[in-house]
């Protein structure tokens, strides 16, 4: 008897279609002063370009004093391919940048837009590991250090070179007073019993 041979045919799977990169995601950070506002900018470049409606998602600047809003504004060339504004969480640090109806973000070319959030109230190192996220996008990670707020040194004491050298100021404890001249230029250090002058040659 002849018997036909049988084969065992399986499921061809459909190719896996590796998810699209961003060729460039970085963020600029701006004023470090405690309490200062900050503009932030940042710079993207899909290597696919990312359509209306669509969302990027910035994570991970925690600190900022920037209370939540729908309509966090945007500058930059870049602003009105997001409506020029975005949604801001401050828990979490989250900007969710959304694509607007007509818009796309291109790629082959960088998209910069510009973003202000208020720095800490207190000295603070600032955060690491923020991330850029899109539908069908690798996850990025972006470097740099962010939201860092650092003291400043101002000099209250503003006044003609006559009138510091004649005033007795009180120095708290372990402290000296600084003053500036606003006729001279020069700094004038009183250390609890006589003005030091520091001449300011430039």
């Amino acid at each position: 008897m002849f018997v036909l041979p049988t084969f065992a045919f399986g499921v061809v799977a459909s190719p896996t279609v590796p998810p699209e990169t961003f060729d460039t995601a970085t963020l600029e950070n701006g004023q470090t002063a405690i309490g200062n506002s900050n503009t932030l900018t940042f710079t993207v470049n899909p290597s696919a370009s990312i359509s209306a409606g669509s969302t990027l998602t910035i994570a991970g600047l925690t600190g900022s004093q920037t209370s939540d809003s729908g309509s966090l504004t945007f500058g930059g060339a870049g602003a009105a391919i997001f409506g020029s504004s975005g949604a801001w969480t401050q828990s979490s640090g989250t900007l969710v940048l959304t694509v607007a109806g007509g818009q796309s973000v291109p790629t082959g070319s960088d998209t910069v837009i510009t973003f202000t959030l208020t720095n800490p109230a207190s000295t603070n190192s600032g955060v690491t590991g923020i991330t850029l996220a899109s539908s069908g996008f690798t996850t990025a990670n972006i470097s740099g250090t962010f939201l860092n707020a650092l003291a400043t040194f101002n000099v209250t004491t503003r006044d003609t070179e006559a009138n510091i050298l004649a005033s007795t100021p009180t120095n708290p404890t372990d402290e000296v007073n600084i003053a500036f001249g606003t006729d001279t230029n020069d700094f004038y250090i009183y250390d609890g019993s006589a003005w030091y002058i520091y001449n300011n040659d430039s």
